[in-house]
């Protein structure tokens, strides 16, 4: 494929190529003898069509990929955005050098890596679904066990997701390597077919090639 061609641009190009190729009577008639028989043209029609075929299941396990990806995203930003506004609210009560503060890892910092992160709010939550004097702090900001259970689940189905977007990835990459193999096998056997047109038309006979969608330097 040329640098300033695009993927779907070398499928409308093979597509041209074999169904002129397969129904014009002249060019058809030409080719025969050097092995594109209706038999050969069928095979290359089947081939364009499986083509085609990835390319759908491509575009479709590469938007899943993004939609799980979205979902992990945004669920991951609102986990850390909840589990820092409650932690905030507790300091309010407890600071760094109370018992509180210590059991429950109020002004522990090192979240920024996902595992750490995810391990830390397991913790917290759990440690904090535990102390009823804790939660009761923070009834006036509108928290209960109900809620605080509910952020906790939050975090307990992160890894999940991010099972899901792992998965889907792969799923994308493997549907873009299968597009990609049947393409270059495509288009490989519109180029033969183009190097053989050239070889058959020439001069005056050059608007068979038009047909065919090769351009003909005048």
């Amino acid at each position: 494929m040329g640098k300033n061609q695009s993927m779907n641009d070398v499928m409308e190009r093979c597509r041209i190529k074999i169904w002129n190729a397969a129904e014009d009577e002249v060019i058809s008639t030409r080719i025969a003898p050097f092995g594109y028989t209706a038999e050969k043209m069928d095979s290359l029609k089947n081939l364009y069509n499986e083509t085609e075929a990835l390319f759908a299941k491509q575009k479709q396990e590469t938007g899943e990929w993004r939609n799980a990806s979205d979902a992990f995203s945004e669920a991951k930003e609102k986990a850390r955005g909840d589990f820092k506004a409650l932690r905030n609210k507790l300091k309010f009560f407890y600071p760094s050098t109370s018992h509180e503060a210590t059991k429950l890892e109020l002004y522990r910092d090192d979240f920024s890596r996902y595992a750490d992160f995810v391990s830390g709010a397991k913790y917290f939550y759990q440690t904090l679904l535990k102390n009823a004097e804790v939660i009761s702090r923070l009834l006036p900001f509108g928290y209960t066990v109900e809620s605080i259970s509910s952020l906790a689940e939050d975090i307990n189905s992160l890894d999940g997701l991010k099972e899901v977007r792992e998965r889907e990835s792969g799923d994308a990459q493997v549907a873009t390597q299968e597009r990609n193999t049947k393409l270059d096998e495509l288009e490989e056997a519109c180029n033969e077919l183009t190097r053989l047109a050239k070889l058959i038309f020439e001069d005056d006979e050059a608007q068979y090639l038009e047909k065919l969608g090769i351009l003909v330097r005048s």
